[in-house]
């Protein structure tokens, strides 16, 4: 059995964060607002970033942060948990999700009981949400086929046909089809790939390794793997031997998402190309821009775009010096 990596180890504490009330607030005797924030899972280490500065933010704001979510990522738990937040009458919601019928009804509930609801990094367009802060995520993909033109282009391979496999956490979720649907409008008359197969891991870090070792075991003649999202990077490369040993042989690998051990492993060579996501924007200015539209009513964009960061041998070791692993923040 998979041991999780020594990073998973960073997120327990999440399970204990249950809120954080401002001390001022508490000072002055008031009842501050309550925003819950969901990311996708307690499971998925990239949402430490957007956890760290939406606590700080919410200091400064003088509010009280509820961090909830289940460990790995289920549309349903999330259901669960927005529904006994309404319950509860919490003042606004800010939720990564998919965008199914499900999340459209539970949100448009907490929306008919004045609870005001936006979302980040996962959208649900269709759910009335009040608005949602993250990247353009056909943009990111198509940012990322064009890294991959590049890379294949250096090295001669742009006409020859190429086995594809692509890895993503769950294709009904809007934002990583929307990465895969740019990611193809990028690459199409322009390199030659053969998509083999669209491998979902649930959104699970856990189960993305071991579904990567096990494709590269028994597909050792696939050629280029899209990553629609940084799952499997959490781990150093030898705990991805199948995967080192494919890289090594001249598999090429681009992927978004952007952190400290990410960038070890494009380091060694197992990954040619990276864009990340400012989690941090999403979770410091989602949260400020949701209590400004409870406590004035001034909505602000429907899209609230943060920018993405792109690795690659240019400016690899500059980032790493940016990038500090999460287990010593």
């Amino acid at each position: 059995m998979l041991k999780n990596p020594p990073v998973l180890q960073a997120v327990a504490f999440l399970l204990l964060a249950v809120f954080v009330i401002p001390a001022a607030a508490l000072a002055a005797g008031e009842e501050p607002l309550t925003i819950a924030v969901l990311p996708r899972a307690l499971g998925n280490p990239i949402f430490l970033d957007a956890f760290e500065a939406t606590q700080k933010k919410a200091h400064e704001l003088g509010v009280r942060l509820e961090w909830v979510a289940p460990f790995d990522f289920s549309s349903e738990a999330q259901v669960e948990m927005i529904e006994n937040l309404i319950r509860r009458g919490v003042d606004g919601i800010l939720a990564s999700v998919n965008d199914d019928e499900e999340i459209h009804r539970v949100f448009r509930k907490a929306l008919d009981q004045g609870i005001a609801v936006a979302t980040f990094d996962g959208d649900s367009p269709g759910s009335g949400r009040l608005f949602h802060i993250g990247i353009d995520n056909f943009r990111a993909g198509f940012a990322i086929g064009e890294a991959l033109v590049d890379v294949l282009s250096s090295r001669g391979l742009a006409q020859q046909e190429l086995d594809t496999m692509i890895m993503t956490g769950l294709r009904e979720a809007f934002h990583h089809e929307e990465r895969i649907r740019g990611f193809l409008a990028a690459t199409e008359g322009r390199v030659n790939l053969r998509i083999r197969d669209i491998v979902e891991n649930e959104d699970t870090v856990e189960k993305s390794i071991i579904l990567l070792e096990d494709y590269v075991k028994h597909n050792p003649d696939i050629e280029v793997i899209y990553f629609v999202g940084g799952w499997p990077f959490y781990v150093p490369s030898e705990a991805l031997p199948n995967f080192q040993r494919w890289a090594q042989a001249g598999g090429i690998a681009v992927g978004i998402d952007l952190f400290y051990d990410a960038l070890l492993l494009q380091k060694e060579g197992l990954i040619q190309y990276l864009i990340g996501q400012d989690m941090t924007s999403m979770g410091a200015l989602g949260l400020e821009l949701l209590v400004k539209y409870i406590r004035t009513g001034e909505a602000p964009p429907e899209f609230v775009e943060v920018g993405l960061e792109h690795a690659d041998e240019s400016n690899l070791d500059r980032l790493l010096e940016i990038h500090k692993p999460w287990l010593v923040k």
